[in-house]
C-alpha cells in the first residue's frame, strides 16, 4: 500500500438542504473538514459525505 493512499470513509448526512439551517449546516461541515483535513494531512482516513435531503421529513429521510 502506498504511502499517499487515503482511506474513505462513508458518512451519512440527513439534511433540510433547501432550508437555512441545512444549507449553513452543510456549509459548516464542509468547511471544517476541509480546514480539518488541511491541518491534519497526515491522516489517512477521509470522511465521504454522503448527503440525504430530508424535504422537512428527517424520518422517512432517515428509513429510506
Amino acid at each position: 500500500m502506498s504511502q499517499n493512499t487515503t482511506v474513505p470513509v462513508n458518512v451519512g448526512l440527513v439534511l433540510d438542504i433547501n432550508g437555512e439551517v441545512g444549507k449553513v449546516a452543510l456549509s459548516c461541515i464542509n468547511m471544517s473538514l476541509s480546514d480539518f483535513y488541511n491541518s491534519n494531512s497526515h491522516y489517512k482516513t477521509r470522511l465521504i459525505l454522503n448527503t440525504r435531503d430530508s424535504k422537512r421529513d428527517v424520518v422517512a429521510a432517515a428509513a429510506a
